[in-house]
């Protein structure tokens, strides 16, 4: 597995699930990576990160521009790519998300690098495949027929300089196009679309939805959640998760707009890096700052009588899986590969449109069900088990895994499936 972070980041945990899902289905993990967490882990991690340049190499960066040293930094990184994987010789290399390495000297050349060892999996957690440099393009469309410098967000993370995002989108148009071979996934139907659409159109493009592990989230009695984390009321509680709550894709200033707008007193709760902007009326908010530790979580997300995820674009997010697993259901905008996630009358309640008005009256309608009796913990559960399971998100790549390798086998052969 080829990823630029190990474990932070939402595409990383998704990675990593996946990681000891197959660990935990008998086979053999190794993961490449720009940002170790520095942990012990059930698979073996190894650092595809450079060397600081000794005090020759310093002096002679200083003689060149600096394009020259991007490139010969790249060609490093390849270098050293191609190296491990000599060495591991794997039957399979599973590429995950790659543009939080960019400053590392990652670009999407790697993946022809892997390419030429092994089958090659992409499993696509955004856009960024496919597009100049964004991961998320709203309503840009740029990147069916060529990004370029007149990209209306190059500043939003990942960044990159607008002269260079014309380039960028060609390189990734002609790493895919060499290499026909290279079979993508997307956790949603919403992805694989966008990239069928997009530079993966002659490509095979599969859909398997993320994991969770049901042993760590799970129902709990609301009372005792409550009483875990603290909280003390007769209002409805409302959840917010996000890795950063003040981020434009999460939504934060859609759900303050949305909250102000609403005829009942309620207490939100937030897990997350930042904060939301509140006035008093009539909301208590209960911040729990950024929690990793899934004990916690798993008392947050059952202590919430709805889970909101006020994003006006997403993929497939691990915290609406992480809730429903936990009985708590949600109310989303239907976007992204939140329809696949979130369904009317099981799990949540889905916006008409995206709105701070829509997202108001959806939370109105949700919590007016739930004062009815209109209880949803068991019927989020029961699509928890049957479509989330790690285990069904593994033998699922494995299948896929296996089908490649069969393909392959004049050239890549094995005793057994290794990553």
């Amino acid at each position: 597995m080829l990823s630029d972070a190990e474990t932070e980041g939402g595409a990383a945990v998704a990675a990593s699930r996946l990681a000891q899902a197959l660990i935990d289905a008998g086979q053999r993990v190794t993961r490449l990576v720009a940002l170790p967490d520095g942990k012990e882990h059930s698979w073996e991690t190894r650092s595809l990160t450079l060397s600081a340049d000794g005090l020759s190499g310093k002096i002679f960066r200083r003689l060149l521009p600096e394009s020259d040293c991007r490139i010969l930094d790249e060609r490093r990184v390849h270098q050293r790519l191609n190296s491990m994987l000599a060495e591991l010789s794997p039957d399979i290399i599973n590429v995950h998300n790659l543009h939080k390495a960019t400053d590392k000297h990652w670009t999407p050349k790697v993946v022809s690098s892997c390419a030429q060892h092994a089958p090659t999996v992409w499993t696509l957690h955004d856009m960024w495949s496919f597009t100049g440099r964004c991961a998320y393009s709203y309503d840009c469309t740029k990147y069916l027929t060529g990004c370029d410098s007149a990209c209306p967000t190059p500043e939003e993370h990942p960044p990159l300089a607008p002269a260079r995002i014309a380039g960028a989108w060609t390189t990734r148009r002609l790493e895919l196009r060499n290499n026909p071979s290279i079979v993508a996934v997307t956790p949603s139907n919403w992805l694989a679309l966008e990239a069928r659409r997009g530079l993966w159109l002659d490509h095979r493009v599969e859909v398997i939805p993320y994991g969770v592990p049901l042993d760590a989230y799970f129902p709990v009695d609301r009372d005792e959640a409550r009483q875990a984390i603290g909280i003390a009321t007769r209002n409805p509680v409302l959840l917010m998760v996000a890795e950063f709550l003040e981020d434009r894709r999460k939504g934060a200033e859609i759900l303050q707009h949305a909250l102000q707008k609403l005829s009942r007193p309620v207490t939100v709760i937030t897990l997350g890096n930042g904060r939301l902007n509140l006035s008093p009326k009539d909301i208590h908010l209960h911040e729990l700052g950024f929690v990793e530790e899934e004990r916690l979580k798993r008392m947050a997300y059952n202590t919430a009588d709805v889970f909101v995820h006020p994003a006006p674009v997403d993929n497939y997010p691990n915290v609406v899986m992480e809730a429903i697993a936990c009985g708590t259901p949600v109310v989303a905008f239907a976007i992204g590969g939140l329809p696949d996630m979130v369904r009317p009358g099981r799990t949540g309640w889905l916006c008409d449109s995206v709105s701070s008005g829509a997202l108001a009256a959806t939370l109105e309608a949700a919590l007016k069900h739930l004062a009815c009796g209109i209880e949803l913990r068991d019927t989020c559960r029961a699509v928890a088990e049957t479509e989330f399971g790690a285990s069904l998100q593994s033998q699922r790549y494995l299948d896929l895994y296996l089908s490649l390798v069969s393909e392959h086998q004049h050239e890549y052969v094995g005793e057994r499936v290794a990553v």
